[in-house]
């Protein structure tokens, strides 16, 4: 399992915070928690933002 410290979890979320194109706390505090829960692996992190965010979108269409 991998441990990043605070700077690197910050670096980690700034840089998927900005090639998606995010703003909001709310953004920030799901990539921290997709990152801790696949172990800080970019590609996973990635697939599983993009797949909240379709889901997240697909809803707020519905409603």
């Amino acid at each position: 399992m991998v441990e990043l410290d605070k700077e690197q979890e910050k670096a980690f979320v700034n840089e998927m915070m900005e090639a998606n194109e995010l703003k909001g706390a709310s953004k920030k505090r799901l990539i921290r928690f997709l990152g801790n829960k696949y172990d800080w692996d970019q590609h996973r992190v990635q697939f599983r933002l993009t797949r909240a965010l379709i889901a997240e979108r697909y809803a707020a269409e519905s409603h």
